[in-house]
């Protein structure tokens, strides 16, 4: 008798624990933990839509909360050459938030064989295109440019020379160049002027333009600002 009792309250209990866990399967695969609503906040530009960011993450509504990855769906956005940083959050019961910072065109990139391409201010290659004169940006000279998300290498000293250069000063930039000593810019009329090799190029700059203020540029052949506060210029009289 006792061993009979003991099966049937042994039985009981898995019927309990297979009940509940029953239980709580159906409930993850109901309707009311679904997604209902998949909300996203983008920062930093309008280079993607929310619906792109929506189909990158592969999250669909009516999908199950309970099989929403989070990890996942911010891989695969950012797998977008434009996405800086990114986070998938769930919302219970049924609201997945999503929140993408974008990266901002910073340069143009050509290379001696004519390919082009638009990167950001880490040199990190947005899209491969054509240059969009209209978008107003510096071009920098490389060796070669990596697919789209890659970091374009041997550029690092020509950024840092490209932010230095003030809005008033880039209409007259046609192109920024890796030198052995350093950096050189191109301004219109085909007159070079080398920045040398710096972390900061603020001072190189200012004493360019301080020698713009002074000269007609169509006299110059080039300038030589790499040393601070002692600018070289080269004339070309029959330029004038």
């Amino acid at each position: 008798m006792k061993v009979a009792v003991k099966s049937f309250w042994k039985y009981v209990f898995i019927s309990i624990i297979f009940v509940f866990l029953l239980g709580i399967y159906a409930a993850t695969q109901s309707e009311l933990l679904d997604v209902d609503e998949i909300e996203v906040v983008i920062t930093g530009g309008n280079e993607i839509s929310s619906d792109e960011v929506v189909t990158l993450s592969g999250i669909s509504l009516s999908q199950s909360m309970t099989s929403v990855d989070s990890e996942e769906a911010e891989s695969e956005i950012l797998k977008n050459s434009w996405v800086d940083e990114v986070e998938v959050r769930k919302d219970w019961p049924d609201n997945v938030l999503i929140w993408v910072s974008l990266r901002a065109a910073f340069a143009h990139v050509v290379t001696i064989e004519g390919n082009f391409a638009t990167v950001d201010i880490n040199g990190i290659v947005l899209k491969s295109s054509r240059m969009d004169s209209s978008s107003n940006l510096v071009t920098l000279l490389a060796e070669k440019l990596p697919v789209p998300g890659a970091k374009v290498e041997g550029v690092q000293m020509l950024l840092e020379a490209a932010k230095s250069i003030t809005p008033d000063l880039q209409k007259w930039v046609k192109i920024i160049s890796p030198t052995a000593n350093g950096v050189r810019v191109e301004l219109d009329d085909s007159v070079f002027v080398d920045l040398g090799a710096h972390q900061d190029f603020t001072n190189s700059i200012s004493d360019l333009k301080a020698v713009l203020g002074q000269v007609e540029l169509t006299c110059i052949q080039s300038i030589d600002v790499s040393i601070q506060d002692n600018p070289v210029v080269k004339r070309d009289n029959s330029r004038c």
